[in-house]
């Protein structure tokens, strides 16, 4: 039973998308697939029905604000367009109350050969509004849009940018009950971003809030509760910090065991070997802080690189060197055991030798490792060196730019002097 002080409500919702044929070939495949079993190759028919969404089960409250977070194709979209009444429930009972404000393709229903200002009647009329509704607002919404000065120039000739804050202008003046959000905070550049999360914060205060984002920063920022979907249904209902180390464990695990499957028997395409092979560097492995092999990582965990030799012949001094590199190419650090000066001790025949990164500052992305090991610190002529000898990847968990995470602390200055009055000393 529906209860007063909900907003929406989902009772056992599926959504089912019907592939249709794409040409008379693929229909005519898809019929002896039903009647024969496959066409006639060997294969099996190829699927017909798409579960979006499967036996949903939620309820919002009004006032309050839920982020949907998940991988590409797990169904948030297709959540908010069933919340919007763009499609309908293949199955179930889903009740909304109150109106419905989406910000989910911003600018939908622009006609490029119109003007701005045209635009912003023809996209208000879209999105409910009506026409004495929009001459109340119109001052504000070119205001927020900072576009006055192309208000008469066709919409084809903005940019992607000033398309987006045009739609974005225009949705966050629609007086809605339930506002429905799809990654709509990252448009445009930095500073009307920040204008963009001073209004969302606004429209929080007077309505509901369905968010859909990848940046989780900005779920955990502005929601109070997380939805997490994979595969259409729903894994995790409750606080942002735990739906998103819920969602976070899972998309290291899919990460993990595609990079397994994946992970090539011999040396990476396009990666290199060299060296006179007295000491041969037989394998590379990348280990958590417990000693468990992993790929995926995130910023500030422990990360140990362990090294699997074999001697081959006599050597002089031996010394180990590892280098970290972005997927692009650029070295992030490199280091070896002479100029850290750890004493090399050699098994008989063969042995291992860890490198340790505690608190690992990299950022998102993939990272590639040179091992290698050579005497003294003569790289001129190595024993060995494999280029690309290991793969990771770190995922984000923190919206830092550049490489590295650094640990830093904002604090707020005291008020700055007039210009021309100097400070008194006593």
């Amino acid at each position: 039973m529906r209860s007063s002080g909900v907003a929406i409500q989902f009772e056992d919702v599926s959504k089912c998308y019907v592939r249709r044929p794409r040409t008379l070939k693929d229909a005519l495949s898809r019929l002896l697939c039903r009647f024969g079993g496959n066409n006639g190759s060997g294969a099996p028919a190829p699927p017909e029905e798409i579960w979006a969404v499967r036996n949903a089960d939620f309820a919002v409250a009004r006032g309050e604000t839920v982020g949907i977070i998940g991988n590409n194709g797990a169904g948030k979209s297709t959540v908010l367009k069933l919340i919007a009444g763009i499609t309908s429930p293949t199955s179930g009972r889903l009740t909304v109350t109150g109106r419905v404000a989406s910000l989910i393709e911003l600018g939908a229903g622009f006609n490029l050969d119109l003007a701005g200002r045209d635009n912003i009647y023809l996209n208000g009329a879209v999105l409910g509004l009506s026409r004495q509704e929009v001459d109340r607002h119109f001052d504000d919404i070119v205001a927020f849009s900072g576009l006055a000065e192309f208000l008469d120039v066709p919409v084809k000739y903005y940019s992607s940018g000033m398309y987006a804050r045009l739609g974005f202008s225009i949705a966050a003046h629609v007086k809605a009950d339930v506002i429905l959000t799809d990654e709509v905070l990252a448009v445009g550049d930095a500073p009307f971003r920040r204008q963009c999360l001073k209004k969302f914060e606004e429209l929080k205060a007077s309505a509901t809030v369905c968010f859909v984002s990848h940046d989780l920063h900005a779920i955990k920022r502005v929601c109070t509760r997380v939805l997490w979907l994979k595969n259409g249904r729903i894994q995790f209902d409750g606080a942002p910090e735990p739906a998103i180390e819920a969602y976070l464990g899972s998309v290291e695990q899919d990460r993990e065991r595609n990079l397994r499957e994946a992970r090539p028997l011999q040396t990476e395409p396009g990666a290199g070997r060299w060296g006179s092979g007295e000491i041969e560097v037989t394998a590379v492995d990348i280990l958590d802080a417990q000693g468990r092999a992993r790929s995926v990582f995130r910023t500030f965990e422990d990360l140990v690189v362990r090294m699997h030799y074999q001697v081959n012949g006599p050597v002089h001094e031996p010394m180990f060197g590892m280098n970290i590199y972005s997927d692009d190419g650029v070295c992030i650090h490199g280091t070896n055991t002479v100029i850290k000066a750890v004493p090399v001790r050699l098994a008989e025949r063969a042995g291992t030798i860890d490198v340790r990164y505690p608190r690992l500052p990299l950022l998102a992305g993939t990272y590639w490792l040179r091992a290698g090991v050579t005497s003294g610190n003569n790289w001129n002529a190595p024993y060995d060196v494999r280029d690309r000898a290991g793969k990771f990847v770190v995922q984000p968990v923190q919206p830092d730019e550049g490489l590295i995470g650094l640990d830093h602390q904002w604090s707020t200055a005291g008020p700055v002097p007039e210009a021309g009055v100097l400070e008194k000393r006593p």
